[in-house]
This record gives C-alpha cells, sequence and structure tokens, in this order.
C-alpha cells in the first residue's frame, strides 16, 4: 500500500470519518504542518466559539518531509483554538508519532465533536477506528501509551495522550508522546481533554513515495554533514539543550515558577557538566542525528 496525501475529518459526536485527498494547490501553497493546520483553522473554526466547545476542531499535521530521513523530519503540529488565549494556538511536538501516522496514510487530522464517554483513535493502515478508553482514564501518559501497545500487542504503536491535567481541562495541559515529547504550549491537551479524547494512536505500514529518491536521500546526507560538523549541534550531543542554559540564565530568559521569575538562582546545579554524571545516555527524535536527549 502507498500513502495518499490525505486529510481525515473525525466526528466524535457523530461518530463519522471522511477522508479526502488534500488538493495540490493547497500542499503548493501551505506545505504541510503548520502551515496545512492553519489553512484548516481557518476554514473550519466557527468565529466566537469557547474553545472547549466541541465545535473547535483540533487540527494533528505531519510536516512536508515527514517519514523521509531528513532532519526535523519526525515532528507534528497541533493547533486549536487556545483555552488559554481565546485565540489561534498551536504546539510542535517531536517524536516518532508523525513518521507513524504518515504512514498509516494520513497527513493530517480534523478532529471535532464531543464523544459520549472516553475514547481513543487507533490509526492503522488506511483505517480509523473509534474504541472504548474507560480502561485508561485516569492513567498518566506513561501508563496510558504502555496500555494500548499492550491491547493491541504491538510495541510499534506511536500515540499522542493527555494524562490527569488533560482530563481534567487544566488550561495548560500538554499533549505528550513517547518518555520526553511534549505538545506544551497553549492548552492542546485540555482541548484534547474536553472531547473525551484520551489517545490518538498511529500505526502504519504504507510506503512513503518521493520523486528523484536517490537525489532527495543524496541531499538528506549532504544536511546531516553540514549539521554535524557545526560545534553547537556536537556540543547538544554531548549535553542536549543544556547547553544554551547558561546563556539563557544570565540573560533572563529562564522561564521559572510559572513566569514569576526569569531566572534560577544557584542554578550552577543544572549546568552541563555537572548534570553529565547522571546521564545515561542520549536519545534521538525521528531523523535526528544530533540525539540531544537525556535518558
Amino acid at each position: 500500500m502507498v500513502w495518499k496525501k490525505k486529510i481525515a475529518y473525525i466526528n466524535l459526536s457523530t461518530r463519522k470519518i471522511t477522508e479526502k485527498l488534500i488538493p495540490k494547490s493547497i500542499r503548493t501553497q501551505y506545505l504541510g504542518g503548520r502551515g496545512i493546520n492553519m489553512f484548516l483553522l481557518y476554514n473550519y473554526l466557527p468565529p466566537g466559539i469557547n474553545p472547549l466547545s466541541p465545535e473547535n476542531p483540533l487540527l494533528i499535521g505531519t510536516g512536508l518531509l515527514t517519514g523521509i530521513p531528513a532532519l526535523g523530519s519526525g515532528r507534528c503540529d497541533i493547533a486549536a483554538k487556545s483555552p488559554i488565549t481565546g485565540a489561534i494556538g498551536d504546539s510542535n511536538i517531536g517524536g516518532f508519532f508523525a513518521p507513524q501516522l504518515r504512514m498509516a496514510g494520513f497527513d493530517h487530522l480534523v478532529i471535532t465533536g464531543k464523544a459520549e464517554k472516553p475514547v481513543y483513535l487507533l490509526i492503522r493502515d488506511g483505517i480509523i477506528e473509534i474504541l472504548d478508553a474507560s480502561h485508561l482514564w485516569g492513567k498518566d501518559t506513561f501508563e496510558t501509551q504502555s496500555q494500548i501497545r499492550a491491547d493491541h500487542g504491538d510495541d510499534d504503536i506511536e500515540s499522542l495522550v493527555i494524562g490527569n491535567a488533560g482530563e481534567n481541562l487544566v488550561r495548560f495541559a500538554n499533549i505528550r508522546t513517547g518518555m520526553k515529547s511534549a505538545a506544551g504550549r497553549t492548552g492542546m491537551g485540555c482541548v484534547m481533554g474536553s472531547k473525551n479524547l484520551k489517545a490518538i494512536a498511529a500505526r502504519g505500514m504504507m510506503d512513503i513515495e518521493f520523486t528523484h529518491t536517490e537525489k532527495l536521500l543524496e541531499y538528506c546526507k549532504e544536511m546531516v554533514d553540514m549539521v554535524m560538523k557545526n560545534r553547537y549541534s556536537r556540543a547538544a550531543q554531548k549535553w542536549g539543550t543544556l547547553i544554551i542554559y547558561s546563556a539563557t540564565n544570565t540573560t533572563g530568559l529562564i522561564r521559572t515558577k510559572n513566569f514569576q521569575l526569569n531566572q534560577l538562582e544557584d542554578g550552577e546545579d543544572i549546568e552541563p557538566e555537572e548534570m553529565d554524571k547522571y546521564t545515561l545516555g542520549m536519545a534521538s527524535c525521528y531523523g535526528c542525528p544530533i540525539g540531544c536527549r537525556h535518558r
């Protein structure tokens, strides 16, 4: 099976699912990810609604290069009307969910409505199911992902999930995937919880085809080589994003105590060299050679 550049429209109230191809004109103008998400939000967000209304569309979008070995190609954009600001909200998340969604046959999801009881979506090779999530409700994000994999006997399933904060409609609730990745901005987890949607699970085996494949792969390798020659990339490979800690703390850019402060006092304890003794190894998102995440 081959992936087809599709959007799935999922109404949780009616349980109706519609699939449409993304017109070439839209792909050319907006590319993918945040671009197409903003186009969809402009067209499907009714004016003046409450962000927690069932009418508020929750949009999940993969990027233009998702699923190929290109730098940054494992990321996913999540958008809706923000329950924090009442304006447009979106948040970006890494990990491995986006490639699985695309290999399962879909570039974008438009989720509207509200389920009568907790549900989750299971997306596998072009098929979308709305399944009962009663046994998942109340679990944290790690437990939820593990349980979904156990339920379906597949450790390669990747999921976007909410925890207790999203279930209880905390306005700044995250959406998470894997052990480290979070869509932490603009309260997208709250929107997901308002729909009684606990998780979106994806597992795909579809081929992602591109033209000029050999040239594309050659260019991807050139980009990786170029990035890894940079000394900051090599430092990030060793210490992760802690390499910018000292500069951001001394210039007052560290968000501390929910923005009450902009610096950490006595912050030397989390300098890269100090944290290095606690690091077991480093991990990467899909398609990333750096591996800036501590284990």
